[in-house]
C-alpha cells in the first residue's frame, strides 16, 4: 500500500473515498427526510481534519500513539451521537438540541418508546443504538490507525495536506459568496456548528436563569389586595382543562378540521344550552411535539417557561402562580392528574390543596398505552371528589387529559356517567385494538387516529360542562401543545385553541385584551404567523386584572360565597 501512496493521483482517490465514506456518519442531517440528499452528501470538513492530525503527528514523531488515533475516532463518534439526538429532539419536540436541558428528558423519552414500541424493542433500540456507535468507533479506529501507516510515505502527507488545504479555500468561498443560497455544498462542518451551538445554548441558558430570577421580583398579582384578588367570580368554581395534543392544527389543517369541526361546534350547542357563553382564543406555547409541563406552569405562573431550566427554577424558587391567587381568594386547588403513574415530588411543590395521580382515581379497566385514566372516567373522578359535594368552598380544578396523547389509539367513545363504574366498559374499545407499531407502519393512520382521539377529548370535555357542572362555574379548555412534526409538518405554529366558557358573559371580557372572540371557533390565524399572537403566559395576568373585584376596599378580606 505504501507504494500505491508513492502515487500523488492514487493517494487522492483513496483519501477521498475514506472522507468521504467518514462523512457520511458525521455529516447526519437534522431531519430524516434529508437522508442522502444534498445536506448529507458531502465532505466534512471535521474528518479531514482528523486526517491532517495523523500526518501532522507522524511527520514528526515517526509514529502516531494508539491513544491518538482512539481519541480522534471517539471525538467523531461523539459528534455523531450529538447528531442522532439533534435529529431526534427535531422530530419529537420540534426544537434543535439542547444537552443542557435535554438529559433530564431522557427518562421520559424512553417512557414514550417504551409505550410506542414495547419495552423489548425499545431497550433492543438502545442496545441497538449503544452497539451501532461502538462499531462506528472500532471502524474509525481501525481506519486511521491505517491511514497512520500509509502516512509513512511524504507523498501521502502532501496529499492530504493539499486536500485539506483545497477543502478549506472551498468552503471559505462557500461562505463567502453561496452563503444566502440553496442548493449542495461539497465541503461543509455542520457537525462542528451543532457543537458550538450546544455551547452557545449553556450559555444562553445560564443567562435566562439569571434573568428568570431577577423576573421574580415582578408578578402579575402585585398590586391587587386580598379583598379584590378573583372577587368579580364571586366564589365560582374554575375548572381549567388541558386536552393533550390538541393544538390548532386540528381546526386549521382540512383533513384533521372535517373530523374535529363538527365535534367543537356540537361542544358549542351543549354548553349553550346549559346556560354557558363562549370566547375562544389563540395562544402560542411554549412547547410542541411534548413537555405539558412547560406549558402548564407557564399558564399558571403567568411566565413563558419554555425550557427545563426554567422549570426546574419554576420548581425551586416557586413563584406566585394561579394555585396562591386562588387560595388567597379562599378556593381549594385541587389537580387531576391522570397520567402520573410514578413518583412525582414535584407534584408536592405545586401548591395544591390536593393532586389526584392515576392511583388515587380507583379506575381498574385497561391502560390505554400512553394513557392509563381515559379522560371521562378521570373527568367523573374530579367531579365526584371535590365538585359534587354540598357544602365546600369554591373550588379552583386543574385537570391534565390524557386521552388524545401519542400513539392516539384506541378510542373510545362518551358513555353515561353511570355506565363508568370502575371502567371495566372500557375493554370493549382496547380488547383486539391494533397495537401502536402496527398502526405507526402508517403516517397516514397515525394522522387519522390523532383527528378521531381530539375529537373523542372535546366530547368528553362537552360531557362534562353540559353534565356535570354547575351552571355558575367558569371552565376554562385549552390544548397543551402542538402535536409532533408528524402530525403537523415542519415549521407549524405553535399555538393552542383556547375556550372559555362563563354564564355571566361579563366574565369573559378580559379575554378581549388577548384576541379572544365569541364562539367556540377562535379567530383565524394571523398573516404573519406567531409573531402576532399572545403567548399562553398572558393569560394569568389577563384574568387576574379582569376578574378583580375593584369595589371592595384594599384592606377587605375575601370572604366567596359557598359555590355549592
Amino acid at each position: 500500500m505504501t507504494r500505491v501512496f508513492s502515487s500523488p493521483l492514487a493517494a487522492a482517490a483513496l483519501l477521498l473515498a475514506a472522507w468521504f465514506v467518514a462523512s457520511l456518519a458525521v455529516n447526519l442531517p437534522p431531519f430524516a427526510d434529508a437522508l442522502f440528499g444534498a445536506f448529507h452528501l458531502g465532505f466534512a470538513l471535521e474528518v479531514g481534519a482528523a486526517f491532517a492530525v495523523l500526518a501532522l503527528v507522524r511527520a514528526r514523531l515517526g509514529r502516531v500513539p494508539r491513544v491518538l488515533v482512539h481519541a480522534l475516532a471517539g471525538i467523531l463518534v461523539l459528534l455523531v451521537a450529538i447528531r442522532i439526538a439533534d435529529l431526534a429532539a427535531r422530530s419529537v419536540v420540534d426544537r434543535p438540541l439542547n444537552l443542557y436541558l435535554d438529559v433530564s428528558l431522557l427518562p421520559a423519552t424512553m417512557d414514550v418508546a417504551r409505550t410506542l414500541l414495547g419495552p423489548v424493542r425499545a431497550w433492543g433500540a438502545v442496545a441497538g443504538l449503544l452497539v451501532g456507535l461502538v462499531a462506528l468507533w472500532a471502524a474509525l479506529a481501525w481506519g486511521l490507525s491505517r491511514l497512520a501507516d500509509l502516512f509513512a510515505a511524504p507523498p501521502a502527507r502532501r496529499t492530504v495536506y493539499v486536500l485539506g488545504a483545497g477543502a478549506l479555500a472551498l468552503y471559505g468561498g462557500q461562505k463567502a459568496f453561496l452563503e444566502s443560497l440553496p442548493g449542495w455544498r461539497p465541503v461543509g462542518g455542520s457537525a462542528s456548528l451543532t457543537v458550538a451551538l450546544q455551547a452557545e445554548g449553556l450559555l444562553v441558558a445560564l443567562g435566562r436563569r439569571a434573568a428568570f430570577r431577577a423576573d421574580l421580583g415582578r408578578d402579575p398579582a402585585d398590586g391587587i389586595a386580598d379583598g379584590e384578588m378573583l372577587g368579580a367570580l364571586d366564589g365560582r368554581d374554575v375548572v381549567l382543562v388541558f386536552i393533550e395534543s390538541y393544538g390548532v392544527t386540528a381546526l386549521d389543517e382540512p383533513a384533521y378540521a372535517q373530523v374535529v369541526a363538527p365535534r367543537l361546534a356540537a361542544f358549542e350547542a351543549r354548553v349553550r344550552d346549559a346556560g354557558f357563553a363562549v370566547a375562544s382564543g389563540r395562544l402560542v406555547a411554549a412547547s410542541a411535539g411534548g413537555q405539558s409541563w412547560l406549558n402548564h406552569a407557564s399558564v399558571s405562573s403567568g411566565r413563558f417557561i419554555d425550557d427545563q431550566t426554567l422549570y426546574a427554577l419554576f420548581l425551586s424558587e416557586e413563584p406566585r402562580t394561579l394555585v396562591d391567587d386562588f387560595s388567597r381568594a379562599g378556593y381549594r386547588t385541587v389537580q387531576s392528574m391522570p397520567a402520573i403513574t410514578m413518583p412525582w415530588p414535584e407534584g408536592r411543590l405545586l401548591g395544591y390543596d390536593a393532586t389526584y395521580e392515576a392511583q388515587d382515581m380507583g379506575y381498574a379497566g385497561p391502560a390505554f398505552y400512553w394513557g392509563i385514566v381515559p379522560d371521562q372516567f378521570a373527568l367523573d373522578h374530579l367531579a365526584r371528589t371535590e365538585l359534587d359535594p354540598p357544602d365546600r368552598p369554591p373550588v379552583f380544578a386543574v385537570a391534565a387529559l390524557i386521552s388524545s396523547h401519542a400513539p392516539w389509539l384506541p378510542v373510545s367513545e362518551v358513555v353515561p356517567w353511570a355506565a363508568l363504574g370502575d371502567g371495566a366498559i372500557y375493554r370493549r374499545w382496547t380488547d383486539g385494538a391494533p397495537h401502536p407499531r402496527e398502526v405507526w407502519r402508517d403516517p397516514e393512520a397515525v394522522r387519522v387516529q390523532y383527528a378521531r382521539s381530539v375529537a373523542h377529548s372535546i366530547d368528553a370535555v362537552a360531557a362534562f360542562v353540559a353534565e356535570r357542572l354547575s351552571p355558575d362555574t367558569v371552565v376554562v379548555v385549552m390544548g397543551d401543545h402542538q402535536p409532533a412534526p408528524l402530525i403537523t409538518g415542519e415549521d407549524a405554529s405553535r399555538a393552542v385553541p383556547v375556550h372559555v366558557l362563563a354564564r355571566d358573559a361579563a366574565l369573559l371580557a378580559p379575554l378581549a385584551e388577548l384576541e379572544f372572540r365569541p364562539g367556540i371557533v377562535p379567530p383565524p390565524p394571523p398573516p404573519v404567523g406567531d409573531a402576532a399572537l399572545p403567548r399562553i403566559d398572558a393569560l394569568r395576568p389577563a384574568l387576574l386584572e379582569g376578574w378583580r373585584d375593584r369595589s371592595r376596599s384594599a384592606d377587605q378580606a375575601a370572604v366567596p360565597r359557598l359555590a355549592r
